[in-house]
């Protein structure tokens, strides 16, 4: 599954139409579902999005029928709907918009039973960076946030499977582009890339990875046994 690129609704990056229909037919994992979730509540367009992949029904996902859901699937729907039918609700309730007088929107805060990003316990990753591991599940996914302050250089790093990370507070640039909060950026093990944070602000990010990343410096990869990433 890929992230689309264009601006929508102030979120220049934001996830696929594929992983809101799973999400909507209860088909992902419960890590994915609380990032999906998260990145939906930055979404004005959210309740509509959601409606939408109702519509279209959860046997059109991938390996449910042996289809392939169409790309533009759900941007097809999107555009024929102008309004919720009456007593028609989506499969999964709409996410909660996120409010600017917090860092964890309202599916994360739920989901992790608390209020404030100083509620949770952070532990050092490196220079500049602090970590803390929030959920592991099926096929040795883990949810993690990652802390750091402005100006911090994040190591090129890749993954042994599909990396997500949902910006929650601050920025950062990599070669693919900008991401600030609400963005959202996808990566499969085929990707390497660096980060850089802006300055101005510590960047907060919720991350999804699969198994241990895979760091390309030999130094960084003395330090990895000790940050359990």
């Amino acid at each position: 599954m890929c992230a689309a690129t264009v601006e929508h609704n102030g979120i220049t990056h934001r996830l696929g139409d594929e992983w809101i229909m799973e999400y909507a037919a209860g088909t992902l994992s419960e890590g994915e579902a609380v990032l999906v979730a998260s990145h939906m509540s930055y979404r004005p367009d959210a309740a509509r999005t959601m409606e939408a992949a109702e519509a279209i029904g959860g046997s059109l996902l991938e390996g449910e029928t042996g289809t392939a859901m169409a790309p533009d699937a759900l941007a097809s729907v999107l555009s024929r709907i102008d309004e919720p039918a009456p007593g028609k609700q989506p499969v999964r309730p709409a996410p909660p918009p996120a409010t600017t007088d917090r860092v964890l929107p309202a599916p994360l805060r739920e989901w992790l039973g608390v209020d404030d990003v100083e509620d949770l316990n952070w532990s050092f990753m490196g220079p500049g960076m602090k970590k803390v591991m929030l959920w592991r599940g099926p096929g040795d996914q883990r949810v993690w946030m990652l802390r750091a302050r402005p100006g911090t250089e994040i190591p090129v790093h890749g993954h042994r499977g599909t990396e997500l990370t949902l910006v929650l507070k601050g920025a950062f640039k990599d070669p693919h582009g900008r991401f600030a909060r609400g963005d959202i950026e996808e990566k499969n093990e085929a990707d390497m890339h660096g980060l850089t944070i802006e300055e101005g602000e510590e960047c907060i990010c919720l991350a999804l990875t699969e198994g241990p990343i895979r760091l390309k410096s030999v130094a960084a990869r003395l330090i990895q046994p000790f940050i359990g990433l």
